[in-house]
């Protein structure tokens, strides 16, 4: 309870104190007391009070889990409909008033509300992590739901911004946890609105997001071949078809997490020489009592990252004859009741144990270490390059729901800067006179 109930309360115990020393009855005090403050419970309902045709009274009282968020109520008699709806009120006032209800105070019914809509542990640790570095320590979680405004939570979120230099990205992966929270405060009708749904952060507030270089982003056109070389002798020294894995994500584009997860009985099961992308790795944790996390492991689920996941990759040539040294070597290790493609020491090689055989490549190659993703990031910008591609075709192939996403974030330059400079005098010589 804060202060200004504490002191409330104080003055109400010394006012009845008075009282009991006078001659004024004490019951008839306290009923005119509590008739007030119904009086002041009805004026301020929002709602009408209406004579149905059969005689009964009717109203609506707020409800966030009912689509236009409230909720109708019908009495036989109007004394008994305003008597409801005193109830109602005094039973959202006792909610509240009790423990104050406050973002610290909430975020751990929220959270466990927000796990049964997702099925990745992942993402619940790292809204924990979010918790941790912008909510724990800040006194904006000790604030009562009932008074956060659009005011205070503008200029909390505005301050935010500026201090933390916040990308827009950053900010609005902070914000979830704020805004969600307070949505399910309105669906549990402890506020009748979300305040932070009105603020609004101008976007040249934000930190701005400089594109990275683009070798460092993609395996150069002479940088490609020497690590598909060391793959390749990998794959001889170690043994293991999944040193085969790296010069099939050249020729596929796939993700890690779905290289990982890929079985021989996705090759041509919906379409001739196309492999079907139906399922992914994921890492899942397990959230200790005192609020840690532990327990990490590696699974396979029978889903992909998102809709446009699920698709039908070509396979090239290449990426065949790959799949059939990868099978033949299987086979030879006696691995052929293994279902998936890409194995170590007989069992399902991990996208972590893609990612070591990827670095240990690089090493040998004598260039910077980039990860499997980059792998994806230089076979989109290929095809881009291309120029007989379209880019919707681009788009299916590599899974994405937008072709700004595959334009925005995987076009690379992959030529080395000689090549560039070279291209660029072709590219302009016609201009000179």
């Amino acid at each position: 309870m804060d202060k200004t109930a504490t002191g409330k309360n104080e003055k109400m115990k010394c006012l009845l104190n008075i009282l009991s020393c006078s001659n004024i009855d004490m019951d008839e005090v306290l009923d005119n007391i509590e008739s007030m403050g119904n009086k002041k419970l009805l004026a301020q309902h929002a709602y009408a009070i209406t004579e149905n045709k059969d005689g009964r009274f009717s109203t609506y009282v707020p409800d966030g889990t009912k689509p236009n968020h409230r909720r109708k109520i019908v009495k036989p008699s109007r004394e008994l409909l305003e008597k409801e709806i005193i109830k109602f009120y005094r039973g959202r006032e006792a909610e509240n008033s009790r423990g104050e209800i406050c973002l610290r105070n909430f975020y751990e019914e929220w959270l466990a509300y927000k796990s049964l809509h997702t099925n990745s542990s992942a993402y619940l640790k790292t809204i924990d992590e979010l918790w941790k570095r912008y909510y724990a320590n800040d006194t904006i979680a000790d604030v009562p739901f009932v008074k956060l405004d659009k005011y205070r939570l503008d200029r909390w979120a505005h301050t935010l911004v500026k201090e933390r230099s916040l990308t827009k990205k950053q900010y609005y992966n902070m914000a979830v946890i704020i805004r969600q929270s307070l949505d399910l405060a309105v669906e549990k009708g402890i506020l009748l609105e979300n305040p932070f749904s009105k603020v609004k952060v101008d976007t040249k507030l934000f930190a701005p997001v400089r594109k990275k270089a683009d070798e460092t982003q993609v395996y150069l056109l002479d940088e490609q071949p020497l690590v598909e070389k060391e793959a390749y002798r990998d794959f001889s020294r170690a043994n293991s078809s999944a040193s085969l894995a790296i010069p099939f994500a050249f020729q596929t584009g796939l993700r890690v997490s779905e290289l990982a997860a890929l079985k021989w009985s996705d090759i041509g099961e919906e379409k001739e020489n196309c492999i079907h992308i139906q399922r992914m790795e994921t890492r899942e944790y397990e959230r200790r009592p005192d609020g840690s996390w532990g327990g990490e492991r590696y699974t396979v689920t029978e889903r992909t990252k998102s809709f446009a996941g699920n698709r039908n990759v070509y396979l090239t040539s290449i990426a065949r004859d790959i799949l059939q040294k990868a099978e033949a070597h299987n086979a030879s290790q006696g691995y052929t009741d293994n279902e998936y493609i890409f194995l170590k020491n007989g069992k399902r090689a991990t996208a972590r144990d893609l990612n070591t055989i990827l670095r240990r490549c690089c090493t040998k190659a004598n260039i910077s270490e980039k990860g499997m993703h980059k792998i994806r990031k230089s076979f989109i910008s290929t095809l881009i390059d291309n120029g007989d591609i379209n880019i919707n075709f681009i788009r299916e192939q590599v899974g994405h729901t937008d072709e700004r996403t595959t334009y925005g974030n995987y076009c690379f330059n992959r030529k080395p800067s000689l090549q560039t400079a070279q291209a660029m005098e072709r590219a302009l010589a016609h201009s000179n006179p």
